[in-house]
């Protein structure tokens, strides 16, 4: 005779698989997940990226005179970033490409 199992038995070969029952917490965690990995992608990395972020703000920056030389800045990126900022509405104002070939503060790496 062959082996009878209870009909809930866990153990029961012939039982057919139950479907999870936490169905709402996983797709709550997943949404959680996708949320967590969109905000490190579009808002933790380019806001501590260099040249933006607490690093240099350009709404406070000064395009109406010449306040800036290569110097006050610390990498080409930040001054370059000044620059194209600038250029749009008041050209090189601060003198920061010197050859005119479009490249702020080529001294600095």
């Amino acid at each position: 005779m062959p082996l009878q199992y209870p009909q809930t038995s866990p153990y029961n070969p012939y039982q057919e698989a139950g479907k999870p029952k936490n169905w709402p917490i996983i797709i709550l965690i997943t949404f959680g997940v996708i949320a967590l990995i969109l905000a490190v992608i579009f808002v933790i990395i380019p806001y501590f990226s260099e040249g933006t972020g607490p690093l240099l703000k350009l709404e406070d920056t000064n395009c109406t005179s010449d306040v800036y030389n290569c110097g006050d800045f610390t990498t080409q990126t930040e001054a370059q970033i000044v620059f194209d900022y600038c250029f749009k509405t008041a050209g090189d104002i601060h003198g920061l490409d010197a050859d005119g070939n479009g490249k702020a503060c080529e001294s600095l790496v």
